[in-house]
């Protein structure tokens, strides 16, 4: 086995400490005048304002989501998150070994402070959609999946009775909001591999009557505050990790020198059930979960696969079998439709008077690597150390990157003068409470073979089912079919009862 690559060009923690004192005391030099008022804020958000990394809920990522970070290096003497002690919520996903094996924790934790008597400061919840936050006061009012699962341990209006996480965080009186939804009202179409307006992506309308409505409730209580625009779907780790092509040790197989492409149902001639996708087709991790069977491989080239031959899905096939492939006209779509959903946001924004982070050139500057006082840091699944296991949440490190980003962002636009993330912590030990490590496994990075392994062994068809669960929608009787919608084909018309 080769051995996995460093994480970090480690550097000597004086030499980043120092870095950081001088940060610290650039910021503490400008006038005290200028600091925004965080004594009580309130961040309305979705799992990535919660902390949510790895497939899971759990305190030792809760104490570094963006707002602790941001709230605790501004000093904040009361800052309440709705704290899942550990293993957690969700099974977190461990690293057992380095061979690499990898397994869950028991999703069996406790809330911490659940009889706090008044909303927590931290109003995110995982898997929630803005019409969430604007309407939803209950799980039988939320959207299926994980905003479903977790809102009532938020929100508490059993003994609250306030009402919606906008409402909630209009009754703390905040001195600053923070309105993050990073994109489920569109990334559910990408983890289930299925993309259809108005089951699971949020027609722009309604996106936009919904973001207007939060901008204009929350200014009116506090008209100073940030709110997020969505990130490009496509370009999260989840789609950009895997190749349109054959790999082997993370290698892409070549024969005569060309690259082998896998199957998909799409554009067949000839009634074929299944031919070569296009170069330009997104494939979605989802697909480590078939293509050990042989689902999207040539019989030719792995002729003792037993589904070898058949396609990778284009689409959800059940509520356990989400789909692989989004192919280019769906990209496109969602592509387009994320570019709908920011102007929208700006447009509100600029008529609240609520500033406009750009969350899509944080990640393009995550992408192509911070440089942490020799330590490189990026968006590289499994390599980069920003993005945790499930693909598209981040770490502790890149959940204080983000904060940091915020707090630049803060100086920038409201003439404030806020000291900067110490990152050291983060870098060194994985985050102020163990990060992901816990006590039994670390956040290691892999390449070649230890990858390529990696994400068979991570993403099997019971982790698909679950990152499945997280935005469930109701079952489309239809599917997109290369000419609009066509009957659903059930799976095992499909051979795919037990991939």
């Amino acid at each position: 086995m080769k051995t996995p690559t460093a994480l970090l060009r480690l550097v000597s923690a004086a030499a980043l400490a120092a870095t950081s004192a001088a940060v610290l005391a650039a910021a503490v030099a400008l006038p005290a005048a200028a600091q925004v008022d965080l004594t009580r804020i309130a961040w309305v958000g979705d799992s990535e304002g919660a902390g949510f990394s790895a497939g899971c809920l759990t305190k030792r990522v809760q104490v570094d989501s963006p707002p602790a970070v941001i709230a605790r290096t501004a000093g904040v003497a009361d800052f309440q998150q709705p704290i899942i002690n550990d293993p957690g919520l969700g099974n977190c996903m461990v690293l057992t070994s380095l061979a690499p094996s990898f397994g869950a924790e028991a999703g069996n934790g406790t809330p911490a402070n659940l009889s706090l008597p008044r909303p927590y400061n931290n109003l995110s919840i995982p898997g929630c959609a803005i019409g969430d936050m604007v309407r939803a006061t209950t799980g039988a009012e939320a959207s299926p999946g994980s905003c479903r699962s977790f809102i009532d341990l938020v929100l508490r209006n059993s003994a609250l009775h306030i009402g919606s996480p906008i409402a909630q965080a209009v009754a703390l009186n905040p001195t600053f909001v923070f309105l993050e939804n990073v994109g489920n009202d569109y990334l559910g179409a990408v983890l289930s591999g299925t993309v259809i307006d108005g089951v699971t992506v949020t027609p722009i309308a309604a996106f936009t009557a919904d973001i207007n409505t939060a901008l204009t409730t929350l200014k009116t209580k506090q008209p100073k505050g940030i709110v997020f625009g969505v990130a490009d779907v496509t370009s999260i780790p989840f789609t950009t990790t895997l190749p349109p092509f054959l790999t082997s040790g993370g290698k892409l197989v070549l024969v005569n020198g060309a690259p082998i492409p896998l199957l998909g149902p799409k554009g067949c001639t000839g009634g074929a059930p299944a031919c070569p996708i296009p170069a330009n087709t997104i494939v979605t991790l989802n697909a480590a979960a078939y293509l050990p069977y042989g689902y999207g491989i040539p019989c030719a080239v792995a002729p003792t696969l037993p589904k070898c031959n058949n396609p990778l899905p284009a689409a959800a096939i059940d509520a356990t079998h989400p789909g692989a492939l989004i192919y280019a006209a769906d990209v496109a779509f969602l592509k387009s439709r994320g570019v709908q959903y920011n102007a929208a946001i700006q447009a509100a924004a600029t008529a609240s008077g609520y500033k406009y982070y750009d969350v899509n050139d944080f990640l393009l500057r995550l992408k192509a690597g911070f440089d942490i006082g020799g330590a490189t840091i990026n968006a590289a699944y499994l390599t980069g150390g920003a993005f945790s296991y499930d693909g598209f949440h981040l770490t502790p490190i890149g959940y204080a990157l983000l904060a940091d980003d915020l707090i630049q962002f803060m100086n920038a636009n409201f003439g404030a003068a806020l000291p900067r993330v110490n990152l050291s912590t983060y870098l060194f030990n994985g985050g102020t409470n163990g990060g992901l490590s816990g006590s039994s496994a670390l956040y290691v990075p892999l390449n070649g073979e230890d990858f390529e392994r990696a994400v068979q062994g991570i993403f099997t068809p019971e982790f698909a089912a679950q990152l499945a669960s997280m935005f469930s929608f109701p079952k489309p009787a239809l599917v997109q079919g290369d000419s609009g919608l066509v009957p659903r084909i059930e799976p095992h018309h499909r051979g795919v009862e037990n991939p």
